[in-house]
């Protein structure tokens, strides 16, 4: 007797998709990104401790899947903006991640601190951007 799992067959699917999206995504992009884009808020620790490059690398990873998992709706004709509302608790919980985990490093300035928490705002947005429009693109190309 063959028994099959649903959900064990749902996680396959959605792991033969992440993967085939990931080979779309350059590290060396993604690493040039991450240090360009915090650098102006923390540039001495990012020079001094580049084991943080690889958390902020790992989250933007997150935002680039979570785009492409929900570029589904997208192509499924609504606007970016209301697919982003979809999947908005998905991406403040990554923004305060990265938030939380570079907060430590800097000194508690208020000035700083809003910096940051725009700049991993931006950051996020920009990865997760990225990937709904990746996906959105699979999806018109039927390769997903």
């Amino acid at each position: 007797m063959n028994v099959t799992v649903l959900s064990d067959k749902r996680r396959e699917k959605q792991w033969k998709f992440e993967r085939k999206i990931l080979r779309n995504l350059s590290l060396k992009e993604l690493k040039a990104h991450v240090e360009e884009h915090f650098k102006p808020v923390v540039p001495f620790h990012f020079l001094s401790h580049p084991f943080l490059l690889d958390p902020c690398m790992d989250m933007a990873i997150d935002a680039f899947l979570v785009g492409a998992e929900y570029s589904k709706f997208g192509y499924q004709g609504e606007s970016e903006r209301e697919v982003k509302r979809r999947c908005d608790d998905d991406l403040t919980e990554i923004s305060n991640c990265i938030f939380n985990l570079l907060q430590g490093w800097l000194l508690d300035s208020d000035y700083l601190l809003d910096s940051l928490q725009i700049a991993t705002e931006a950051f996020v947005d920009h990865w997760w951007t990225k990937g709904f429009r990746e996906g959105e693109k699979r999806y018109r190309m039927r390769l997903h």
